[in-house]
């Protein structure tokens, strides 16, 4: 499964799973809910390993991604 998501997707699964972990964050930020709530809910053991990865997939923190969407 892991070759198979490289040579399909042309990233790890690890690298995929974060990506869709990221997507599915966006919709929960635009409804107002906390990044805390969205962390825990993804998955991520706290808030700040969900803003690292965040701002290292979207290059801004949710809370900027949130700013920008009003």
């Amino acid at each position: 499964m892991i070759r198979r998501c490289k040579q399909e997707l042309g990233m790890t699964f690890t690298e995929w799973r974060q990506r869709l972990r990221t997507m599915a964050a966006l919709p929960l930020l635009a409804e107002g809910q906390t990044v805390e709530t969205i962390a825990f809910d993804l998955g991520y053991s706290s808030a700040s390993a969900f803003i690292v990865m965040f701002r290292k997939l979207m290059g801004m923190t949710p809370d900027e991604f949130r700013k920008g969407q009003e």
